[in-house]
C-alpha cells in the first residue's frame, strides 16, 4: 500500500513518514498569527489541503525559510507531549485510530515532523537541493 514520502537530495525519509503532513502543517500554521499565519497557508495550500498529484510536490527556499523554525518548536513541543519518543516508533502510539495516520494522531505527526526537519537540513546542507513529497 501507498504512501506519502519525502526526500532531498540522497536524504530519503522513512517508510510513509509524510502521510501526516496536512495534520501538521496545519497545527504549524495554527502556532502562527496574522501575517506570518497568512503566507504560511497560502505557500502550503496544496499540502495542507492534501492536495498532491502523481508529481508530487516541491518545497524550495521560500518554502524551507517559512517552515524550519515553527516545524522545529512543534516537533519540540510535540516530543515534550509525547515522552520524547523514536520517531520511528511515536506512530504506535496512536494505536486504535485510522485517521491518525493521516494527521490527526500526534505519534504520527511527530513521525512526519522529524523526517521533515530532516529535509530542511539537507536542503541547507546542499545549497537549496529541493525537497519533494510524493506517493509512491
Amino acid at each position: 500500500m501507498g504512501g506519502l514520502y519525502v526526500q532531498c537530495a540522497e536524504y530519503g525519509g522513512d517508510d510513509k513518514s509524510m502521510s501526516a503532513i496536512s495534520g501538521v502543517l496545519t497545527a504549524v500554521a495554527e502556532s502562527l498569527s496574522g501575517g506570518d499565519r497568512a503566507a504560511f497557508e497560502l505557500a502550503f495550500a496544496p499540502l495542507i489541503a492534501g492536495d498532491i498529484d502523481e508529481e508530487g510536490v516541491t518545497l524550495g527556499a521560500q518554502h524551507v525559510a517559512l517552515l524550519e523554525a515553527p516545524l522545529q518548536a512543534y516537533y519540540e513541543a510535540l516530543g515534550e507531549k509525547l515522552g520524547h519518543p523514536e520517531p520511528w516508533e511515536a506512530p504506535e502510539l496512536d494505536v486504535g485510530s485510522v485517521d491518525a495516520k493521516y494527521g490527526a494522531g500526534d505519534g504520527w505527526r511527530f513521525y512526519c515532523a522529524h523526517d521533515l526537519l530532516q529535509a530542511c537540513q539537507v536542503h541547507r546542507e546542499e545549497d537549496g537541493a529541493p525537497i519533494l513529497i510524493f506517493y509512491m
